[in-house]
C-alpha cells in the first residue's frame, strides 16, 4: 500500500482541543460517508512535540502541528480517483477551511517499510519523526544514510531495541506531488518519516536518546537538516479501516 501523510496545523482562533474535536467528529464523518479509494484513514492527534535542535530560531517556519493525517490506498490509481472525485473536490476538501491553516501544511506521498512488527495488540505510545532532507543530496543518498544511521544507533542501544515494539519507516515518493496541492498552496515536504510504537510511557525517554542521536548523525553527515526536522508524540484515532 501507499499513503498520503499530512502534518496539519489548526486555523487561527481555534484551540488545540477544539481542532481535535472537529477533525475527529465532524471531518471524520465526512470522510466515512464516502471513502472512495481510501482503505484506511488514521488521525494522529499530537500530544507533545519538539522541533529542530538546541538554540534553533527558525522553528516558526515549520511548526507547530496539531495532527498527522495518514490516508492509505492500494495503489496510485485509487489515490488519483479519490482526489479527483467531485465529493473530495466539493465536500471533503472545502471542509478544511473550518479547521486547518491552509497557508502552512506538510504533505507527501509515502511508501511504508515495516521494519519491526509488534503484532495486533494495540500500543498506546507512538512517536513520529519527520526528517527534512538536505536539498544538496539526492533521495537515494539520503535514504541510504538514514538506514545506516538508524541501524548503527539501534545496535549501540539495546534498551532502545527492547523498548521498540513496532517501527514503520516511510519514504517520500515524488510522483505524489501532483495531488498534494490539495492540502494548500505552500506545501512542505519531509522526505523521511519514522513511526515508532512503545508499550510504556517510560520508553519515551529511551526514544528521545535515539532521536537526538539520529538528528545529530544525519546533520553531521550533511544529509539532513535537523533544524527543520521535528518529532511528535501522538494518540492514534482510526477514522476508517476497510483493510480488516
Amino acid at each position: 500500500m501507499i499513503k498520503i501523510l499530512a502534518a496539519v496545523r489548526r486555523k487561527p482562533g481555534m484551540t488545540h482541543a477544539e481542532f481535535l474535536k472537529y477533525i475527529e467528529h465532524q471531518h471524520g464523518k465526512i470522510a466515512q460517508a464516502k471513502p472512495l479509494g481510501v482503505k484506511r484513514y488514521v488521525q494522529n492527534h499530537v500530544i507533545d512535540s519538539a522541533f529542530g535542535v538546541d538554540s534553533d530560531i527558525s522553528y516558526t517556519q515549520t511548526f507547530h502541528r496539531d495532527s498527522i493525517t495518514e490516508l492509505f490506498f492500494d495503489d496510485m490509481s485509487d489515490l488519483i480517483h479519490t482526489f479527483s472525485d467531485p465529493y473530495t473536490q466539493q465536500t471533503t476538501g472545502p471542509d478544511a477551511k473550518n479547521f486547518a491553516d491552509l497557508s502552512n501544511q506538510a504533505a507527501q506521498l509515502m511508501d511504508d517499510v515495516e521494519t519491526s512488527d509488534g503484532g495486533a495488540a494495540p500500543l498506546k505510545w507512538k512517536a513520529i519523526i519527520f526528517i527534512k532532507k538536505n536539498p544538496t543530496v539526492n533521495l537515494d543518498t539520503f535514504f541510504t544514510a538514514w538506514d545506516l544511521a538508524h541501524d548503527a544507533i539501534a545496535s549501540k542501544n539495546p534498551n532502545f531495541q527492547n523498548a521498540l515494539r513496532r517501527h514503520v519507516r516511510s519514504r517520500y515518493l515524488p510522483e505524489g506531488d501532483r495531488v498534494t496541492s490539495y492540502f494548500g498552496p505552500n506545501i512542505a515536504v519531509y522526505e523521511g518519516v519514522s513511526s515508532m510504537w512503545f508499550e510504556n510511557e517510560a520508553d519515551l525517554l529511551i526514544f528521545r536518546q535515539y532521536q537526538r542521536s539520529l538528528f545529530q548523525q544525519l546533520s553531521d553527515e550533511g544529509v539532513a537538516l535537523s533544524s527543520e526536522s521535528f518529532f511528535v508524540y501522538v494518540k492514534e484515532v482510526v477514522i476508517l479501516d476497510l483493510c480488516q
